[in-house]
C-alpha cells in the first residue's frame, strides 16, 4: 500500500502541538486533580468528599483523552525512543498486533525517522483493532523505504 509522506514542517507542527498540548492543558488538569484532593482532606461532609472524588475521576478522564490526542499528533517517544518504539506504543493503544522489521534508527536523520513514523502510524489509526501489520524498513537510493502489510481478522 502507498502511504502519503508527512513533510518536516508538518513533522515539527505535530510535534510543537503535542508538547504544547502536555506542557499547557495536561499540566493544568493535573495540577487541579492534586488541588481537589488536597482540598478533599481537610472535609468532613462524605457528600462533599464524593463529589470531589467524581470531580477528580473526570479531570482523569480529561487527562487521559488530552494525552490520546497529543499521542496521536506525535507519538511521545518517538523523539527519545525512535521509529519502532513509537509505532509499537501507537498500535498498542489501537489493539492493532504489529511485527516491525528492519532497523530504522541506523543511517537515518530525525526527520526522516519522523515523516516515516507519522505517515504509518497515521495509517495504523485507521485501521480496525484486532488487524495484524507487518513494516519493513529497508533503504533505498538515498531513502528510507517502509513497506506495511495488513492482515485483517475476520469474523466466524
Amino acid at each position: 500500500m502507498r502511504l502519503r509522506p508527512v513533510d518536516p514542517a508538518t513533522c515539527e507542527l505535530r510535534r510543537g502541538l503535542e508538547r504544547d498540548l502536555n506542557d499547557g492543558p495536561a499540566q493544568r488538569v493535573a495540577a487541579l486533580s492534586v488541588e481537589l484532593g488536597l482540598l478533599s482532606v481537610d472535609l468532613t461532609d462524605p457528600a462533599l468528599t464524593g463529589r470531589i472524588a467524581g470531580l477528580q475521576c473526570a479531570l482523569d478522564t480529561v487527562l487521559a483523552e488530552l494525552r490520546e490526542i497529543g499521542g496521536a499528533l506525535y507519538p511521545p517517544v518517538l523523539t527519545s525512543d525512535g521509529f519502532g518504539p513509537a509505532l509499537h506504543a501507537v498500535a498498542e493503544r489501537r489493539g492493532v498486533a504489529l511485527a516491525v522489521r528492519g532497523e530504522a534508527r541506523e543511517g537515518y536523520d530525525v526527520d526522516t525517522q519522523a515523516a516515516a513514523c507519522l505517515a504509518v502510524a497515521d495509517h495504523l489509526r485507521s485501521v480496525p483493532p484486532e488487524t495484524r501489520v507487518g513494516v519493513r524498513v529497508s533503504r533505498g537510493l538515498g531513502s528510507m523505504r517502509v513497506h506495511v502489510t495488513e492482515e485483517r481478522a475476520t469474523c466466524g
